[in-house]
């Protein structure tokens, strides 16, 4: 699976802070995405229009995973919408918000860092 470890390096402390809040809550979350170069991008892109992925896909060059500022995460159980809360109670953006929805999605517009 991904790692946070791809994340930009001001980003990534908050994103492990909020993922051992959520541990710490019994929440279990499984990054499945965080940096993404323009090919993955593409990939999943083209999978989204194509039908073939229930979450959408930025264009290439249009994603915050291009430079390291979102992850995707799995939650166990899935409270997306509580831990969405926490996120923009922070500052961050939630992908639960876009249309098409994208639960899975974390990222950090507006950062400020």
């Amino acid at each position: 699976m991904a790692s946070l470890r791809t994340l930009d390096a001001r980003a990534r402390p908050i994103a492990e802070a909020f993922l051992r809040a959520l541990a710490e809550a019994g929440v279990k979350a499984l990054v499945t995405s965080a940096r993404r170069d323009p090919a993955k991008q593409a990939e999943l892109y083209a999978d989204y229009l194509a039908g073939r992925s229930r979450f959408p896909a930025a264009p290439p060059g249009k994603s915050t995973h291009g430079v390291g500022m979102a992850f995707d995460v799995k939650l166990e159980p899935p409270v997306y919408d509580e831990a969405g809360a926490v996120w923009e109670q922070a500052g961050f953006t939630w992908g639960g918000r876009f249309r098409p929805t994208d639960p899975i999605h974390f990222d950090f517009r507006p950062f400020k860092g």
